[in-house]
Formats: C-alpha cells, structure tokens, sequence
C-alpha cells in the first residue's frame, strides 16, 4: 500500500511539473526617473500637504495575464534639511503595462528620483 501510495505521488507530481513546464514564466525589467521636467510635478514644492506624482509604465511586450510588479529605488536626490519621507508603491497592473504613485509629504522636498521594476509573468 505504501509503495502504491508513493508511485501515486510521484505520478502527480509528474503530471504538475510536466503542464508548468509549458508555460512560459519570464521577466521585464525596466527604469523610471521622475524630476522638475515632468509637467506638473510638485514633489520639491515643499510644505507640510502630501503631493502625488503618477506614472504610468508600458511593457516591451505584453503579458497574456496580469504579471506581478516589484519597484525599487535607485536613484534620489532630495532636500537635505528637511527629513526625506516618501512611498513609492504599484496602484494598478495591466496586461500591457502598469501605474505607480509617488507620494511626499512633511516638508520633504525630492528633486529627482527613479529607479527599477520588475515584471514576471507568463509571455
């Protein structure tokens, strides 16, 4: 009974890891850089009221689903006397790209700042 219980595990296991194997799980990658050239862009206005900045991001080439989006920050350039606060987060994910938001708030002034995302998903 053991050894049919083990033959049949592996068996499913087989089947599941054979129609993964199907699917093409791959990445993008790419950069974002937001500064005083982007119009409307209020993050080194200053004063204590938060300010959002939106992106919106294409992907080289499209997922067939919704994939999943990681950001991180590489580049920053901030006012040094006043305390840096900021988020940067993903507020929606398309099939074709997605959006992102930038907020400041507190006296925190940002002249620039950019960095990377990741996207994975099946092409």
């Amino acid at each position: 009974m053991k050894k049919l219980t083990f033959v049949l595990g592996l068996f499913v296991l087989c089947i599941f890891s054979a129609s993964s194997l199907t699917a093409q799980i791959k990445a993008q990658t790419g950069v974002f850089n937001a500064d005083r050239n982007i119009s409307n862009y209020m993050l080194a206005a200053g004063g204590e009221m938060e300010r959002v900045l939106q992106l919106n991001i294409t992907f080289p080439k499209p997922f067939k689903e919704k994939p999943e989006v990681m950001l991180s920050v590489t580049r920053f350039d901030g006012e040094r006397s006043v305390n840096t606060r900021y988020d940067i987060k993903v507020t929606s994910v398309y099939k074709t790209g997605f959006s992102m938001e930038i907020k400041t708030w507190g006296g925190s002034k940002i002249y620039l700042i950019g960095g990377t995302w990741l996207a994975i998903g099946e092409l």
